[in-house]
């Protein structure tokens, strides 16, 4: 009788595990990224496997860019985000390993705007990145490379300019501007000076 019972009670119990398992991958498959327990990764890389979540790609994708692109670049916040200034230093330095960061003394928006710069005879990419702004609203960051650029030293200005009627129609801003990172020999006067 308790040979039965017990084989009985080791039948139920495999029974489940296999239920379990069934259904657990049903449900692991699913699943975020972040909360996928058996899926393997397609890669250790740490910001590979982030970049494939929209919402860490939007705060972090401008700078992973400079990274890959211009990395050890002497960067120029303009003066008009002089209260983020804090946060895309962090962004830029650690992020975006450029060499330095400073606060310009003039502001971005008053050199140019964003149908200026993307315009510009002299560019060679310009990338848009929907980004979380100051502030956590949507907006859109643009990253434009000049082919006047110097990649031994790369010299960027990041800041705010203003966006045409046409371009805001395209965009996600509801302020009417976008953040730029753009390589200074493409601004007037060769950018914002410290």
């Amino acid at each position: 009788m308790m040979g039965t019972a017990r084989l009985a009670m080791i039948g139920v119990l495999a029974i489940a595990i296999v239920a379990n398992i069934v259904q657990f991958a049903g449900i692991d498959e699913v699943a975020p990224d972040n909360y996928e327990a058996i899926s393997r990764k397609p890669s250790s890389d740490i910001v590979e496997i982030a970049q494939r979540n929209a919402a860490v790609d939007r705060a972090y994708g401008l700078s992973w860019a400079i990274s890959e692109q211009q990395p050890d670049a002497d960067v120029l916040v303009s003066a008009n985000d002089e209260d983020a200034f804090v946060v895309l230093r962090f962004l830029t330095l650690g992020f975006g390993k450029a060499s330095t960061v400073s606060l310009a003394s003039d502001s971005l928006d008053e050199l140019t705007s964003l149908e200026e710069l993307r315009s510009n005879s002299a560019n060679a990419s310009v990338q848009k990145f929907l980004g979380d702004g100051h502030g956590h609203r949507l907006e859109d960051w643009f990253y434009i490379r000049g082919e006047c650029s110097d990649d031994s030293a790369p010299k960027l200005v990041m800041g705010h300019v203003p966006l045409d009627a046409e371009t805001a129609a395209e965009t996600q801003s509801d302020t009417g501007l976008a953040f730029v990172v753009v390589d200074s020999c493409l601004l007037p006067n060769g950018g914002l000076s410290e």
